[in-house]
This record gives structure tokens, C-alpha cells and sequence, in this order.
């Protein structure tokens, strides 16, 4: 009997943190569609889970005088109508290099062929 507890309580469990971890991703993609929704031009990112909206466009001398780390990169383009996927961007291309601040890990860096744009994480809610 004890043994059967033990694993209803296990399968609940499991079930309990996978549907907190889909509602999750499934708030940053809500997110994505609305700022998409209300402006298709938006310049909008997913990086781990994260959303990140452009802030500006900055120069060389800028980038190299912020403290970075290697972050990852864009995979794939956003395609209307479909859901905003990890790696996915609206404007940058894929290959797109991702770097985040050290002092301030909420903005990222993006080097696009040697066009540097900051962007900033999107709060949820």
C-alpha cells in the first residue's frame, strides 16, 4: 500500500513540474505574439527562455567598452502565426551572435556583421 502512495504521489509530482514548465515557456511566447501583434517591425529575441527587446543600435567603441561573456546565437527566424521558439528572432538572422553583460545581465548584445544592437529582457507580467 505504501508502495502505491509512493508512486501516485511521484507521478503527480512530475506531472505538477512539467505543466509549471510549459506554462512557463508558454508566458514568454504570449508575450512575443503580443509586442509582434501590436508592431510586426518589433526587433524581439528568445534566448534560454527569455524574451529580449531592442533598445538601440550602438557603435563599435560602445560594445568593446562593456564587460561580456558569450551568450549563444540566433537559430531561426520567427515565422508569423507560429509560436516564438527559443533561438528564434524577428530581425536578426540566424548565426546572429549573442553576448550578455556581466554588470547587468538583464541587457544583451547582439553582433550582426558587425552592426552592435543592445537589447534589454522583457518582464513577465
Amino acid at each position: 500500500m505504501l508502495i502505491r502512495i509512493f508512486y501516485f504521489l511521484m507521478i503527480c509530482s512530475a506531472f505538477l513540474s512539467i505543466t509549471g514548465c510549459i506554462s512557463e515557456n508558454s508566458a514568454t511566447q504570449e508575450m512575443a505574439r503580443t509586442i509582434m501583434k501590436e508592431n510586426q517591425n518589433s526587433d524581439i529575441f528568445i534566448l534560454e527562455s527569455i524574451l529580449y527587446k531592442k533598445v538601440e543600435i550602438i557603435n563599435e567603441e560602445q560594445f568593446n567598452s562593456v564587460n561580456i561573456a558569450p551568450y549563444g546565437s540566433i537559430s531561426h527566424n520567427y515565422q508569423k502565426n507560429k509560436n516564438f521558439q527559443s533561438g528564434a528572432a524577428s530581425v536578426l538572422p540566424p548565426g546572429t551572435q549573442i553576448y550578455r553583460s556581466i554588470e547587468h545581465p538583464e541587457y544583451v548584445y547582439s553582433n550582426d556583421r558587425g552592426t552592435y544592437t543592445l537589447y534589454k529582457s522583457v518582464p513577465e507580467g
